[in-house]
């Protein structure tokens, strides 16, 4: 492991931005879409040498642009897959009710912190922004290392 001295403290990428190094992961915040959110590059692994940071980086700067692509399609999958699951237990008018908000529940996300857990995709925290289908719950949306669906849960806080 390199010594705490070793390691880069800050990074300025024109990606990216700012970058803080904190313990085991880069913060910084990011134009997602039309909004700025929380930007958290964690490093999984107990290797936090200055190589991995900067190979952090780069992984980071990769996935980004396919997770920005990706991210209507993550939303309105989270939205159905929420829906499927809010519905097994529900009366068949409800099970049509919930997949017929579905996109309107995806258009009510709004991103709040992108993590990237480097080197295994990472995931997006949304909050409703109408608070019409999640409430002030936070609905976490996970996307492989291509930016692509993996799952969603809704957090209740």
């Amino acid at each position: 492991m390199a010594r705490t001295e070793e390691l880069l403290t800050q990074n300025r990428d024109p990606v990216l931005g700012e970058l803080s190094w904190r313990t085991s992961e880069w913060v910084g915040n990011i134009e997602f879409g039309p909004h700025r959110v929380r930007l958290l590059i964690d490093l999984d692994d107990e290797d936090h040498s200055r190589e991995r940071q900067i190979e952090s980086i780069a992984y980071a700067k990769a996935l980004l642009p396919k997770v920005l692509k990706n991210e209507a399609e993550l939303r309105r999958q989270a939205a159905e897959e929420i829906a499927e699951a809010a519905g097994s237990e529900a009366s068949e008018e409800d099970r049509r009710r919930y997949a017929s908000e579905a996109e309107a529940a995806a258009a009510a996300m709004e991103a709040q912190v992108l993590c990237i857990g480097f080197p295994e995709g990472g995931y997006l925290e949304c909050r409703d922004a109408t608070q019409a289908f999640y409430g002030a719950s936070t609905v976490v949306i996970r996307f492989d290392d291509e930016g692509n669906y993996e799952e969603a849960e809704v957090d209740f806080e």
